[in-house]
């Protein structure tokens, strides 16, 4: 059984000197999907692999531990106790800052508290919700982006945009959390049944149970037919629990996936693996219209913004294959949905970052020639993030019915050669359903309607949802997520799957910070230039309104 996918997030979060020093325990996650607390999907799974952060926890790193495990690794020995029963997880992973874990199966279901033992004391206690089953998906940007899994049907290839599945291939998807195991955590044995959701569509189930190593599961799955993208959306289903959200791509025929929003060819994909690095450029206008909220009796905000911005990034080939590109380019296939998850807390363990973006310079500004005028995105270095960003004075230079804008960056700069390009926008599509929609049933999907839309664009569908953690008023988690659909289609109904993922929302005086929004983008249209494997230019127009997920 390959294992190659097969790997634990190591980063030192939390990270403090180990000496002498009691330790500390400050979160636990899935060690997969990095699903946080406050998320309705949070909890660590019976017989589960779960991380431990916080300071102190080891006086060294010990690498991944191969069977069997012990339960004192290093002198360091976890207690977790719930409804008067303790067991000591078994240790896969040390380091100062994080310890990775089998919770036994013998663990009972509820609310307890875990402990860290090391020469230099024992921390305090810490709370701990134990679930039967709440799974974490294997993927390639801790807990979010393309999954890490194998296609059978393609000689037992790891996926990717160039190794894209096909409709009826099995799929082997790894993972932790289904469900406790007969006896120690370390038996191989058939789990609690899982349903897993592929573009939306239920797709049959083939095996899902424990794989032969401890702690990690395996789900093999059929790829249902109708499907195909760069960015097809995975969420596992065990329960009321829910998966974070991965992507896969697909293809109906060949190996090369294409989406109408992802214009990558077979022919980058060949010069990116030979040079094993991708290059790329983004151009966005953007148009967003809010309304005004009504407090008391006094009006405030809403209106109409204009904005510009670009970017220009390099990532190595394996940074690409983890979902950067993916990322930056909306996260999932038209037709289908993916969601993510952030703390607003101060306090909250979040996972560590996948990858770190390296910058390109393409010049002093992009320039913009549109149906009003001439304008100029400066570009703009901040806290090591360079971004070329319209003047906060140009508030409105997009018409309401579009028209044709040319953008330029004069004689280039030290790593971008000079470019030209033009997009060519139409008259946005209408929300015609936004006025009926301010409460959310989060399990009875949302339909969202419209009319017109440009030909070739498409639309964007976004959320926010703002999650109070046990109640308080000052740290709460947030879920947002993201569906594509063809405009031509007219509606999408939002699954309750996506829905559910989101925290409830949380109200002030009965106003909600959460929100929900329609874009409509045009484009992406491709250019070239001198040291990028893609350049994209596209534009949104947005509609945003303020929403109650409950």
């Amino acid at each position: 059984m390959k294992l190659a996918g097969f790997t634990l997030a190591i980063a030192g979060i939390f990270a403090g000197s180990a000496l002498g020093q009691t330790p500390t325990v400050g979160g636990l996650l899935n060690n997969y999907s990095f699903t946080l607390p406050g998320l309705p999907s949070y909890g660590i799974a019976e017989g589960s692999i779960f991380d431990i952060f916080g300071t102190n926890l080891s006086s060294t790193t010990i690498p991944l531990q191969g069977p069997p495990l012990k339960t004192t690794l290093n002198g360091v020995t976890i207690a977790v106790t719930v409804n008067g029963t303790t067991t000591n997880p078994l240790i896969y992973f040390l380091s100062p800052g994080q310890i990775a874990a089998i919770l036994p199966s013998a663990t009972p279901v509820g609310t307890g508290t875990i402990t860290v033992t090391t020469s230099a004391g024992t921390s305090a206690a810490f709370p701990i919700q134990v679930v039967e089953s709440a799974f974490g998906l294997l993927t390639t940007n801790n807990g979010s982006g393309p999954l890490q899994g194998f296609d059978a049907s393609n000689s037992g290839a790891l996926m990717s945009f160039s190794a894209a599945a096909n409709p009826g291939d099995i799929l082997e998807l790894w993972g932790t959390g289904l469900g406790p195991t007969p006896g120690d955590a370390t038996g191989v044995a058939i789990t609690p049944a899982a349903q897993v959701l592929i573009g939306g569509i239920s797709a049959t189930v083939l095996y899902s149970g424990r794989s032969s190593y401890a702690g990690l599961d395996q789900i093999n799955v059929k790829v249902p037919a109708g499907l195909s993208g760069c960015n097809v959306s995975v969420v596992v289903q065990t329960g009321t629990y829910l998966s974070n959200f991965a992507t896969v791509p697909i293809t109906a025929s060949g190996r090369t996936c294409s989406d109408p929003s992802n214009p990558l060819t077979t022919a980058i994909l060949n010069q990116i693996s030979k040079t094993g690095t991708f290059s790329i450029g983004f151009i966005l206008l953007d148009q967003t219209t809010t309304p005004a909220t009504t407090v008391d009796g006094v009006t405030f905000g809403g209106g109409t913004t204009d904005a510009a911005y670009s970017s220009f990034s390099k990532y190595t080939y394996a940074q690409f294959n983890a979902g950067a590109y993916a990322a930056a380019a909306g996260g999932a296939s038209v037709g289908s949905c993916v969601v993510s998850f952030f703390n607003a807390s101060s306090t909250s363990t979040t996972p560590p970052p996948a990858f770190q973006i390296t910058y390109l310079n393409a010049g002093p500004a992009i320039n913009i020639n549109g149906p009003d005028g001439a304008l100029a995105m400066p570009l703009n270095s901040e806290a090591g993030i360079d971004i070329y960003v319209t003047p906060s004075t140009a508030t409105s230079f997009i018409p309401a019915t579009g028209g044709t804008f040319m953008f330029n960056n004069g004689t280039g700069g030290p790593d971008v050669g000079p470019f030209t390009t033009q997009l060519d926008m139409g008259s946005p599509l209408v929300w015609s359903n936004m006025a009926s929609i301010s409460t959310v049933t989060r399990s009875s999907g949302l339909t969202v309607n419209w009319t017109g839309g440009g030909a070739g664009s498409y639309v964007s569908i976004t959320g926010l949802s703002f999650g109070a953690i046990n109640g308080s008023t000052v740290d709460f988690v947030v879920g947002d997520f993201t569906c594509q659909a063809p405009v031509s289609a007219g509606t999408f109904t939002v699954p309750s799957a996506v829905l559910l993922s989101l925290p409830q929302s949380f109200t002030i005086d009965g106003i909600s910070t959460s929100t929900l929004a329609v874009s409509n983008v045009t484009g992406p249209v491709t250019f070239t230039a001198q040291g990028l494997d893609l350049g994209l230019v596209e534009a949104t127009v947005e509609n945003s309104i303020s929403v109650t997920y409950q």
